[in-house]
């Protein structure tokens, strides 16, 4: 879990990198502190706002596939007694429509 938070924060400073040396192209009068300020700015508010968004996505789909496993256990040994039922019916017929020839 902390690999994937430090790889999280990890892409989230290399994505935010471009912007920042963007911002500092724009402005060469803002001094290191300043940009140091609207990096760490950038950063809070990506960490506060969609962060938490992904870890809800991440949730539903922890969920989904819960409910999946879920109703795979239940409805698997249904299928299979439907698969058995049914090969007996097409046996049944099958052995039925050779009778039915040899008379």
């Amino acid at each position: 879990m902390k690999v994937l938070v430090l790889a999280m924060v990890l892409l989230c400073v290399c994505s935010l990198e471009g912007a920042v040396v963007m911002r500092d192209a724009e402005t060469p009068s803002s001094s290191l502190s300043d940009v140091f300020s609207q990096y760490f700015q950038t950063v809070s508010e990506y960490l506060s706002k969609q962060l938490p968004e992904k870890v809800k996505a991440e949730e539903i789909k922890t969920q989904a596939k819960a409910y999946l496993e879920q109703a795979n256990e239940q409805f698997s040994p249904i299928a299979k007694r439907l698969h058995t039922e049914f090969m007996d019916l097409l046996t049944q017929l099958v052995e039925t429509g050779k009778k039915a020839v040899q008379q």
